[in-house]
This record gives structure tokens, C-alpha cells and sequence, in this order.
């Protein structure tokens, strides 16, 4: 991606990931974005990556456990998880959307040498 862009998220194509959780998402060469739409009681089990995950409410209420501790969030608030970090995410009684945000754990491309004019 070198150019700009914009994304109407109502004009995404959503797919169930977990029982109850549809996502979209896009990418650029050093971001994942995916917004999530959870239904009432869906969950995500335990698990982890090596990518670094920003997750903010836009609507509803989430309850993670984060590294074995409780943290519930409400619209308007994030939770920031380095990678690595063992993670798990409830959704109660009302459906809840969020957007998270994960870095590309992508090697960097190796610097190209100059070229050299010749005589």
C-alpha cells in the first residue's frame, strides 16, 4: 500500500470467526485493522500472538482476562496487550463492537545499495 485509503465499514464483507463473532478486516503493509461484532454471550478463548493488539469498545460492554486478570471494558475505552500476552475476551447480555488494531510482525526489507554509476 503506498497510497492513503478509507474504509466504510458498512461496506465490508463480515465473516463468523467464533460462534457469534463476525469480523471484517483490512491491512496495510504494517497494520492489521479488524472491527468485531460480537452477539450477546459470544466469547473468544484463551489464546495469544505475537503481534502487538490495541482493542477499543465502540459500542457495548467487553469483559477480557488479560495475563490471568480481569479487565472490563465500555464504549470508549481500549486496552493495549504487547505481544505474546496470553488473552480471552466475554461478551454479557447486550452485543458489543469493537476495533482492534495489531502490528505486522513483518522482517523490514534489507536497505538496497546505492548504485554505483561505471565508467
Amino acid at each position: 500500500m503506498d497510497d492513503p485509503f478509507t474504509v466504510d465499514w458498512s461496506m465490508q464483507e463480515f465473516s463468523e470467526v467464533r460462534p457469534g463473532i463476525h469480523g471484517a478486516t483490512v491491512h496495510t503493509p504494517q497494520l492489521t485493522v479488524t472491527y468485531y461484532r460480537y452477539e450477546p454471550g459470544s466469547s473468544w478463548e484463551e489464546h495469544q500472538h505475537p503481534e502487538d493488539q490495541v482493542t477499543s469498545v465502540i459500542e457495548g460492554e467487553i469483559d477480557f482476562v488479560v495475563a490471568g486478570q480481569p479487565v472490563h471494558l465500555t464504549a470508549g475505552e481500549l486496552a493495549a496487550l504487547p505481544g505474546g500476552v496470553p488473552h480471552s475476551a466475554t461478551v454479557g447480555e447486550r452485543e458489543a463492537r469493537t476495533l482492534n488494531v495489531y502490528t505486522s510482525r513483518q522482517t523490514p526489507a534489507a536497505p538496497v545499495a546505492p548504485a554505483h554509476a561505471t565508467d
